[in-house]
């Protein structure tokens, strides 16, 4: 009988510090160029960097079916998540509360997860779960603004990161997380690209974008991603997920040296909130969600 997983605290650590830091250094970024082509030359730098890594470390390259469902969480994940907060800020969604829905998603991705492996959710990841909506809503008290329009674009973004999070759960848990992660960037540049297209404005800082694109790349695209992949393998979509919880709160903190933007009390009521619900809902040792993403095919060891 396979042995229960749980996403370790020097993890869950790391992975929080790498989500949340791109939020201040993206902000730098769509600073000086259009959102959309910012992405584009991300996300091909980074399929471009993960796939020379993928070849020099010999890692084994999703085929046939596989790697159909690689490029469907990827679009999921990467394309449909960004080009949707992307468009909803585009159209006047504002900052804090588009961060206030992406955040929310571990109660969603819990319900979800538990519906598709037929699991119950226990009491404790329930707690965790409340907590983590706790942390968010502190967090962002006082910069709550009202959603318009562009508010469906946000959820869409949601919803990707949602669905994306239980597909690579379910059907790309045994795709090496080097080339996953170079497939799932590469096949997601064309999307954004095509939105870029419809973007007028120029870049009017080269250098604070290369500047910015250098961190977001080998940080968030490479190590976040990654993280995220690993992640999901280790201790499932919802575990993972439930570290987005304490991101607006660590983000606050990233910010207030970088752009200036002092923490206030709720940005520290939603850290200690979010640390509860980060340590609740990642180290369940009995979750049969987590124990289901990284059950191996018979005759695997």
């Amino acid at each position: 009988m396979l042995e229960p997983v749980r996403i370790k605290p020097g993890f869950a650590a790391v992975t929080v510090l790498v989500w949340a830091s791109g939020y201040p250094v993206g902000a730098l970024a769509v600073a000086v160029a259009p959102p959309f082509l910012m992405t584009t030359i991300r996300f091909a730098i980074a399929a471009a960097l993960m796939a020379v890594v993928a070849l020099v470390t010999s890692a084994s390259w999703p085929r046939g079916r596989q790697l159909v469902h690689t490029c469907v969480a990827g679009l999921l994940v990467q394309a449909c998540q960004f080009s949707g907060v992307y468009l909803g800020l585009r159209m006047g969604v504002p900052a804090s509360v588009t961060a206030l829905v992406i955040s929310c998603t571990p109660v969603l991705t819990a319900v979800v997860a538990a519906w598709v492996f037929r699991v119950r959710i226990g009491l404790r990841q329930v707690a965790g779960l409340l907590l983590g909506v706790a942390a968010v809503l502190a967090a962002l008290w006082d910069r709550l603004g009202s959603f318009g329009t562009g508010a469906v674009f946000t959820l869409l973004g949601m919803l990707g990161f949602v669905a994306g999070g239980v597909y690579q759960q379910r059907f790309c848990r045994d795709t090496d997380f080097r080339t996953g992660n170079a497939v799932q960037h590469a096949v997601s540049v064309p999307v954004v690209g095509l939105l870029a297209l419809t973007e007028s404005a120029g870049v009017t800082d080269w250098r604070q974008l290369w500047l910015t694109l250098v961190f977001l790349v080998l940080v968030n695209s490479m190590g976040g991603a990654s993280l995220f992949l690993v992640g999901v393998r280790t201790g499932g979509a919802a575990a993972m997920t439930t570290l987005s919880s304490v991101v607006p709160s660590v983000t606050a903190l990233i910010a207030w040296p970088l752009l200036g933007q002092v923490p206030t009390g709720g940005v520290v009521a939603g850290l200690v909130l979010g640390f509860g619900a980060c340590w609740l809902g990642t180290a369940t040792q009995s979750s049969s969600v987590a124990r289901t993403a990284v059950e191996e095919p018979a005759g695997g060891r």
